[in-house]
């Protein structure tokens, strides 16, 4: 129930299920009033023969008329003559007759030369439910006698009865095919919203150059559509002219760098200082280095974004690469006082650029031990797995919380405010793009004080086309 096409099913079967139950409800009230009113109009017309027979008959040969005319079972069981008392007519006599009996509302409309209509019940194990008609006979303006006709409601009770079994039996298959009928409805009415889903899925800040297809329609979905393709190229204008900013920035910042680094060197070279002098250029000289490094990062990731990176593919064995940087990066942990271990059983070969491939292992292997912390341990593995070559930079340190998982891949953001020096934040989203500029993908998995691991996935060299 947490999707709206099951939601829109259950609310159509449930709608349709009240309508066929108040549809039910109507028809087997017609139906039940339908088959009284009919009961009641066949007593009528017999009551009147019957009424009409014991004028004409009259005398005690008004029991021989009516078995001819009904048959005796009939006559015994359904009919009856009484006085304007109510007291049984003399004239019939026929034996097991059932005795009706002469409500006071009878025989009051009666006197008014009224019919009257009553459901009673016949006790006794061949007894029923029975509808009476009470008809008085009228002669010279004074009442003679009362004609008494009754037909059973058996015939009408097992009529509603069938009519139920039949609607509780088609019931559970109408609500069936209604929830059927409703699921396929709301598919066909949500596919263009899957659609739209499934393109904005593959819209990314790396490409917002995709828009979400829109038919021929003049519909919410067409609207929706139309409003969300409308953000995605005011997005796309923002997203370009940042790109834009940093490339230039980065750019025109590269030739200032270059000779204030140029003319701290001579001056460390040349000119007389004392020593706290030379601390202060040194120190200089390393933030200039640092600016320059940050410039040539941001460069490369305007130039990766706009796709147009040159760089070389050949053959590069990430075994071997893991072997190469292995002595620097056990210098970077013993500083940090954590116990370094790689395993890099090779050749691993994937097609690339290895000085790239290289600051990729270099940055999530320094970006584990410097979080890790000291006491702590960082494993680094590279292996085949399946048509790709895996590695993985597992540490034990503190991991990262699930609220800033999705954003550590974002440039300039740090999961940890306090080391504001500790890196310039964009380190992973530089090592993204190299990952996808080989056909790789990354990702990461961690918990809270259980540690985190990094794994790039890379396309071997002979699975390449």
């Amino acid at each position: 129930m947490r999707t709206v096409r099951a939601r829109l099913t259950l609310w159509y079967t449930a709608v349709f299920g009240g309508l066929l139950l108040l549809l039910g409800g109507t028809a087997f009230v017609l139906l039940d009033r339908g088959l009284r009113t009919n009961l009641d109009d066949s007593l009528a017309s017999v009551a009147r023969a019957v009424a009409a027979s014991s004028r004409e008959a009259g005398g005690p040969d008004l029991a021989d008329t009516l078995e001819s005319m009904l048959g005796p079972a009939v006559a015994e069981r359904f009919f009856q003559l009484l006085d304007p008392f109510g007291r049984p007519d003399p004239r019939l006599s026929l034996r097991g007759r059932w005795t009706f009996p002469l409500s006071s509302t009878a025989l009051r409309n009666g006197e008014e030369g009224r019919e009257t209509f009553e459901s009673i019940r016949i006790p006794g194990p061949s007894g029923g439910d029975v509808r009476l008609l009470t008809l008085p006979v009228i002669e010279g303006g004074r009442l003679v006698h009362f004609v008494q006709v009754a037909g059973s409601l058996d015939r009408v009770d097992q009529a509603r009865s069938r009519f139920l079994l039949v609607m509780l039996s088609l019931a559970p298959l109408a609500l069936a095919g209604a929830a059927l009928g409703g699921w396929f409805l709301a598919g066909r009415a949500l596919s263009p919203v899957d659609a739209m889903v499934a393109a904005a899925r593959r819209i990314s800040a790396e490409d917002l150059s995709l828009r979400i297809a829109t038919e021929d329609r003049d519909d919410e979905l067409a609207r929706l559509a139309e409003v969300l393709n409308d953000m995605l190229a005011r997005l796309e204008r923002s997203f370009t002219t940042a790109r834009q900013f940093s490339a230039d920035a980065a750019h025109e910042l590269r030739t200032p760098l270059t000779i204030l680094k140029g003319e701290l060197e001579v001056a460390l070279h040349t000119a007389a200082l004392d020593g706290q002098g030379r601390e202060m250029l040194e120190s200089c000289l390393e933030e200039v280095d640092r600016l320059a490094a940050l410039v040539e990062d941001l460069l490369f990731l305007a130039r990766a974004d706009a796709d147009v990176v040159p760089f070389q593919r050949e053959p590069v064995d990430l075994a071997g690469l893991a072997r190469e940087v292995e002595p620097a990066l056990h210098v970077l942990a013993e500083r940090a006082g954590v116990d370094l271990s790689i395993h890099a059983a090779g050749p691993i070969v994937v097609k690339g650029s290895e000085p790239l491939l290289l600051r990729v292992l270099f940055n999530l292997a320094e970006n584990g031990i410097k979080y890790a912390g000291g006491g702590q341990q960082v494993e680094i593995a590279v292996r085949g797995e399946g048509e790709r070559a895996l590695l993985e930079v597992r540490d034990s340190g503190p991991g990262i919380p699930s609220e800033e998982r999705e954003r550590i891949f974002d440039r300039f953001y740090r999961a940890d405010p306090a080391r504001e020096r500790s890196g310039t934040g964009i380190g992973l989203p530089l090592v993204r793009s190299i990952v996808r500029l080989h056909g790789g993908e990354i990702c990461v998995a961690s918990e809270p004080g259980r540690g985190s691991c990094f794994q790039v996935r890379l396309p071997l060299a002979d699975r390449l086309t």
